[in-house]
């Protein structure tokens, strides 16, 4: 027999806020475990202190933001729909039954008014990354970067076509070793001059600081590109740093890394990227750095030009090739071109092989790869990165960004990491603590039928079993 619920909601519930959030509610632990006092101090140099009207709390307008990225909610107006029947939320703002939540644009006037110039986005990552670093869930030995893309806000069918001129970048350090080669068997040495390039780009008409994405295998369109960092030991992301969809990944490596340590005051000894970042600057600086580093495969040269250098050994100590099979041997004259690579040739110049001059460091990270320690970090490198990327897209609103131009998705996408690192904090601690009851429970337990066997004990020495 079918049930028909008819019952009319208009009962009168006599309960505290306190009581109708749970117990286990994500809130919960991020209001026990976050502190956002903090925000206070960085943003009082933003208010006036005796003049104008009263301001909403600035904490209030930031985990306004909080609840739109941990929950995924697409937009603000949608959120503070929401905070006026959800309890959980009006808790978590301190707001009770009856009084009036914030407008969908008061936290929007506050960024432009207020907040927009500043650097508070940027600060309120830091101390969440600082009170992780407190709870020690940050090594700060290991980490792992990667990129993703963003869809900007913008039609991919309405764009204007440009070519600009770019300035090629330079390496000087390599072009005072390539010169410094030559010398050494008295060739001439290379003038080397700034260049430039024209490129041909896209730029969109609706969002003219996002960039046209399009690589191989993925969708193309206007994008923008989180490059984010994230430490080994619980996946706490330490950097999101934005750019155009056509900016590639490896452009702003170098200067991120020293941004993390000069920010955090990481000593980093181990790394894992992509073959993305397989570049000789990058090399060097995790040589010069003496920093373990772990790459993605990548295969240089033609099928052809692999096939027949495989056939030869390289002699290091001697600096030539041989043949594995014949003996044969390619030796070095002293030529080498603009790039850097070095020709060995037979005797009647018939083959020619090229080797660069730092192709050294390729054996070096070739090495490392292949070593167990490189192998568990490269494998670790997609539980971590990949995963974060991966919950916040399908949990923290990240497929789409939500507004135009660099710099203020530069901001929202601090404040959302943060988010994402303050439920992780959260969610880590309360299980740390958790387990750490549960051992009491269980020690305490075990004390007790101890001392209840020793009572136990103690009655029957005073009172010892009657004979029958």
């Amino acid at each position: 027999m079918i049930s028909i619920n008819k019952n009319i909601q208009s009962e009168i519930v006599f309960m505290t806020m306190e009581e109708i959030v749970p117990e286990n509610s994500l809130f919960r632990k991020i209001d026990k475990y976050i502190d956002f006092t903090f925000i206070y101090e960085e943003v009082k140099d933003l208010y006036c202190e005796n003049n104008g009207r009263p301001s909403y709390d600035p904490v209030v307008l930031f985990k306004l933001v909080f609840i739109q990225a941990l929950d995924g909610i697409k937009s603000m107006r949608k959120t503070c729909e929401k905070i006026k029947v959800d309890a959980e939320y009006r808790w978590f703002l301190g707001i009770p039954f009856g009084e009036d939540t914030p407008h969908f644009s008061t936290f929007s006037k506050n960024y432009e008014r207020r907040f927009k110039d500043s650097d508070i986005f940027e600060k309120i990552f830091i101390n969440i990354v600082n009170q992780a670093i407190k709870y020690k869930l940050v090594d700060g030995t290991t980490f792992y970067t990667d990129s993703t893309h963003k869809k900007a806000n913008a039609n991919k069918n309405k764009f204007e076509d440009k070519i600009i001129e770019i300035a090629k970048e330079r390496k000087q350090w390599l072009e005072e070793e390539i010169n410094e080669e030559r010398k050494k068997y008295n060739k001439k040495e290379f003038e080397y001059k700034d260049k430039t390039e024209e490129k041909h780009i896209k730029v969109s008409t609706t969002d003219k600081e996002s960039g046209y994405y399009h690589r191989d295998n993925k969708e193309k369109g206007f994008m923008y590109l989180d490059h984010r960092t994230t430490d080994d030991k619980c996946n706490i992301i330490v950097d999101c740093y934005i750019t155009k969809g056509n900016v590639h990944d490896s452009e702003p490596f170098i200067s991120r890394c020293e941004y993390i340590k000069n920010t955090f005051g990481f000593d980093i000894k181990n790394y894992a990227v992509d073959s993305g970042y397989l570049t000789l600057d990058i090399k060097k600086y995790f040589i010069d750095n003496n920093i373990f580093a772990v790459f993605g495969y990548r295969r240089y040269g033609t099928q052809e030009s692999r096939k027949e250098k495989s056939k030869y050994i390289y002699i290091k100590d001697e600096d030539y090739y041989m043949n594995k099979e014949t003996g044969e041997v390619l030796v070095y004259d002293g030529l080498i071109d603009r790039n850097g690579y070095k020709q060995y040739k037979s005797y009647d110049r018939t083959i020619v092989i090229r080797r660069h001059i730092k192709e050294d460091w390729n054996d070096i990270f070739r090495t490392y790869k292949l070593s167990d320690k490189g192998k568990e970090l490269y494998q670790r490198r997609k539980e971590h990165i990949e995963r974060s990327f991966a919950d916040s897209k399908q949990n923290h609103g990240y497929r789409y960004a939500m507004y135009k131009g660099l710099k203020k998705n530069q901001n929202y996408t601090w404040l959302i990491c943060a988010a994402q690192n303050m439920k992780n904090i959260s969610i880590k601690k309360s299980k740390t603590n958790e387990t750490k009851r549960n051992i009491f429970d269980i020690l305490e337990n075990v004390v007790n039928k101890v001392k209840n066997i020793i009572n136990f004990i103690k009655y029957f020495k005073i009172k010892p079993l009657v004979n029958f």
